[in-house]
């Protein structure tokens, strides 16, 4: 995300092209100091990391941003909009993956996507979802053990079949999640570093 200023929540300086491998020099003991919740994320399609905080809250969707503005909107931990990455995700009625995630019936149900076309036009990708889960799982995080729950998420769309993770914490917390944008960006990596 295009040179994000990692430096303004952990080290105070920016980062400069090319941009560092944030994996290789983020710390246990510098996200630990973090004094405001820390999300780690990875476009590995654009091979782009950065570091997000919390930048906002409407109801029960948190935005998160990096330190040039690149913007992403959770429900629940669930990806439901971008904004400055190109070919964005406008929005995402996930009701269906989030009654799942909350043990609802296991039962396929549909998930609808929103872009925008060349024109400025609003574009709809439907999908049929299923849900596989939940199994115990401990995820390590910068050195940090934590107790999970992996659910696999299997969409169908015409043409197209996405695959999403996500790793869930006895309170909710969404810890690590892979999870389908759209067809340029493809995956969003998520790891939670500081709660």
């Amino acid at each position: 995300m295009r040179g994000a200023c990692l430096a303004m929540l952990l080290l105070g300086a920016c980062a400069a092209a090319p941009a560092p491998d944030l994996r290789a020099s983020l710390t246990r003991a510098q996200i630990d100091r973090a004094t405001t919740p820390l999300m780690l994320v990875e476009v590995p399609a654009r091979g782009a990391q950065a570091t997000l905080i919390p930048s906002g809250q409407n109801g029960g969707v948190q935005s998160w941003r990096t330190g040039d503005n690149v913007g992403l909107s959770f429900d629940g931990g669930v990806l439901v909009g971008t904004r400055g990455l190109g070919d964005d995700l406008m929005a995402a009625d996930v009701t269906g993956t989030l009654a799942a995630l909350a043990g609802g019936p296991s039962q396929q149900y549909p998930r609808i996507h929103s872009y925008l076309d060349g024109e400025n036009q609003t574009q709809f990708r439907a999908f049929l979802c299923d849900m596989a889960g939940p199994v115990a799982e401990t995820v390590t995080i910068f050195g940090r053990a934590v107790p999970t729950r992996r659910f696999d998420e299997t969409c169908h769309s015409v043409g197209l079949q996405t695959a999403n993770s996500y790793r869930v914490g006895a309170d909710g917390t969404m810890w690590t999640s892979r999870q389908w944008i759209g067809p340029t960006l493809e995956y969003l990596m998520t790891e939670r570093l500081a709660p």
